[in-house]
């Protein structure tokens, strides 16, 4: 109960905090539930899966069947010294009905199948919480290429208007030749890497649109300064308890185990009886030569009891192989449930060293870029030199880098915590929307 009420009040900040009008992300993942053929052949299979159901109940529900021939007979007949020309037709038609009253391997197969259906709805739910966090991966890359670009173009900046520094001191007599090469070899390096930055986000580009169907050239950056809130619920065990519960890969192994217990169950019904209800009526004409030009009409209703007596040891065979089936199935739900019980504890711990790492890279930049500045007072000064002035610019354009990664690094591990407790995707798309406050777009 108190689990439940956590959940709730969960999900109720979840969706109060919730923007109200859909944002970029949320729009990229609508185009990508229409276009990309992973989400699509995920759907496509559980319609295929869905089958199942209407399948096995077509078991224990009535067959009815119709049957109509008809036969030209040609011969003769002979006899008492006499013989006679046949040349007739004989049609007949029939239709019967038969409607299982006990037949417990078609009950199991329901109880099977319903369990199958819950297992592939369960996959399909994981498959879209796949697409989701692929789709987060591509858009995340997209904006760390672009933070990447800008932070590489901004450095580039700088690099030249060092390098002109270096030649007007030098033709003023103040500088060397050796402080202008530098700068140039030092800018030619940062062109490289400029030109990589370019090619890198036109790729991560590219990635966005396989999975979108929509090409993307620019979307919103994250604020200057990006403090996301404390991770709720805060108990690394509680989000433990909810992807036990609640995690769709569980929750799908889960129904298999119970598709597999059904499966013993059915296969210890060979030797029970099958009861049917059994009813036909037909309609012959000419039905045979001693009957020529009459016409039969006749009915019939009963009970018809269909009971196994040997098999050849089939039955025991299938009942040890649904045995097995069952073993192996509820192996497959343990491994399933620790493996997700120690994802998510990585993920919270990451999440939570997160916090303090943000913080630490965003002091990082700040202090890089007081040294950069001290630095270029100091050259002015006669304190520094050019190599020095070059070396912090290179301090700060790393640690802009850093501080991105470190960012976008943190919003996945907040969307797969979510994912792997099982919140639907929806509402996974719509927080990852909030975490991605749209600034000012990129050029």
């Amino acid at each position: 109960m108190r689990f439940c009420l956590i959940f709730a009040l969960f999900l109720g900040a979840v969706s109060f905090s919730l923007p109200t009008v859909a944002g970029e992300f949320e729009r990229a993942f609508n185009a990508a539930l229409s276009h990309d053929a992973q989400f699509q052949s995920a759907k496509y299979s559980l319609e295929s899966y869905e089958q199942a159901l209407p399948l096995a109940e077509s078991a224990l529900l009535p067959l009815v069947t119709a049957n109509a021939s008809g036969s030209a007979v040609r011969g003769s007949t002979t006899g008492n010294n006499s013989s006679s020309d046949l040349n007739y037709l004989a049609p007949s038609q029939s239709i019967t009905m038969r409607m299982p009253l006990y037949n417990p391997d078609a009950t199991q197969r329901l109880r099977q199948a319903g369990s199958q259906v819950e297992s592939a709805q369960a996959t399909f739910l994981s498959r879209k919480a796949q697409l989701v966090d692929r789709l987060a991966t591509a858009y995340l890359q997209m904006m760390l290429a672009e933070d990447t670009f800008l932070a590489t173009h901004i450095q580039v900046h700088s690099v030249v208007t060092q390098r002109n520094l270096m030649r007007r001191k030098f033709e003023q007599g103040e500088g060397t030749i050796t402080e202008v090469a530098e700068a140039r070899a030092n800018l030619s390096i940062n062109m490289a890497q400029w030109a990589e930055a370019r090619d890198q986000l036109a790729i991560t580009r590219q990635a966005l649109k396989l999975i979108t169907g929509q090409s993307v050239d620019s979307i919103a950056r994250l604020d200057e300064i990006f403090s996301p809130p404390s991770l709720v619920p805060a108990a690394l065990e509680t989000w433990q308890v909810m992807a036990a519960q609640n995690n769709q890969e569980v929750v799908a192994q889960r129904k298999n185990l119970e598709a597999a217990q059904a499966g013993v169950a059915r296969a210890n019904t060979g030797y029970s009886p099958r009861v049917d209800f059994v009813a036909s009526a037909s309609q012959s004409r000419n039905e045979s030569v001693s009957s020529p030009n009459q016409t039969t009409t006749q009915g019939s209703i009963g009970v018809q009891l269909n009971m196994p007596l040997y098999t050849g040891g089939a039955v025991k065979a299938t009942v040890s192989q649904a045995l097995a089936d069952q073993s192996k199935a509820e192996a497959e739900l343990i491994s399933s449930m620790r493996t997700t019980e120690l994802e998510v504890a990585r993920l919270f711990q990451a999440i939570q060293t997160g916090l303090t790492k943000l913080d630490a890279y965003q002091s990082s930049l700040e202090s890089s870029r007081i040294a950069l500045d001290g630095t270029q007072q100091g050259q002015e000064s006669g304190l520094r030199t050019n190599t020095e002035v070059l070396e912090a610019m290179r301090k700060v354009y790393q640690a802009r880098r850093d501080l991105a990664q470190v960012r976008y690094e943190h919003i996945v591990h907040r969307l797969r915590i979510y994912n792997m407790a099982g919140i639907a995707a929806e509402s996974v798309v719509s927080y990852v929307d909030e975490l991605l406050t749209p600034t000012t777009a990129t050029p």
